[in-house]
């Protein structure tokens, strides 16, 4: 069973409204990279996945992201800013997922931050190693 399959089972229960998210956008995210690590956090309303994407793979120099334009630090850091707050503020923690590449695992914000940071930190010394 492909790691979408298992999402899909363990969140869907969950979600009232947006079921989108799940259905449509995290399919196709899941599946079109399908060995990425990811969090993915899952509310009543909804969704949020963070791909957790190798430093090679963010962009070099400003590029437009979102409503503006972002250097890949500025991205890094604004995707990883959300984590703390997906439980709390933004009503995404009914069901906290990890998934490493090769296993899908439930966590808790705690260990969802921690591997926030420890992405983070990963992804800053590959830049700095270049």
């Amino acid at each position: 069973m492909c790691v979408y399959e298992d999402v899909r089972k363990k969140a869907d229960p969950f979600i009232e409204a947006y079921r989108d998210d799940l259905l449509v956008h995290d399919k196709k995210d899941i599946q079109e990279n399908p060995d990425t690590p990811f969090l993915h956090f899952t509310g009543e309303t909804g969704t949020h996945l963070t791909r957790l994407i190798p430093a090679d793979e963010y962009p070099i120099g400003r590029v437009k992201y979102l409503f503006g334009m972002a250097t890949r630090e500025e991205i890094l850091d604004g995707q990883m800013e959300v984590i703390p707050g997906m439980s709390n503020r933004y009503g995404r923690g009914k069901l906290i997922l990890h998934y490493d590449g090769k296993f899908l695992k439930e966590i808790t914000q705690s260990q969802a931050n921690g591997i926030a940071d420890d992405y983070k930190e990963e992804i800053k010394r590959a830049w700095q190693s270049c």
